[in-house]
């Protein structure tokens, strides 16, 4: 049996951006990140682009605030990775992941069962 779904993503949890991070570095898509928990923000920096990701107090979700195009690209691969690993987390023990692939910028999950 085979199912597609497009996951729709608010980024409200800090344990999920911080695993998304450190795969991004793992990855080689940024070059570092500092957590500054004084203000409830992060810095991050993408060879020397500087992005920062901040908790919005109404919302209380997370927001990207720098270079209005580097911040487009980055929040579009980082909500991927963002969901990635809260599904990851989130899979009944049940299941498991199979396979992971990534063809042409979209993360595949093969999940067995």
């Amino acid at each position: 049996m085979s199912f597609y779904a497009v996951v729709q993503t608010e980024l409200t949890e800090k344990k999920f951006i911080m695993l998304a991070l450190e795969e991004m570095q793992k990855r080689g898509e940024i070059t570092s990140f500092r957590v500054n928990n004084k203000n409830d923000s992060i810095d991050v920096d993408r060879s020397g682009d500087k992005i920062t990701i901040k908790l919005d107090a109404k919302t209380k979700q997370y927001q990207f605030a720098g270079d209005s195009r580097v911040v487009s690209s980055f929040s579009k691969r980082f909500t991927q990775i963002y969901a990635l690993e809260s599904i990851k987390d989130s899979l009944p023990l049940d299941f498991e992941i199979e396979t992971e692939k990534e063809i042409g910028g979209e993360i595949n999950l093969i999940l067995k069962g």
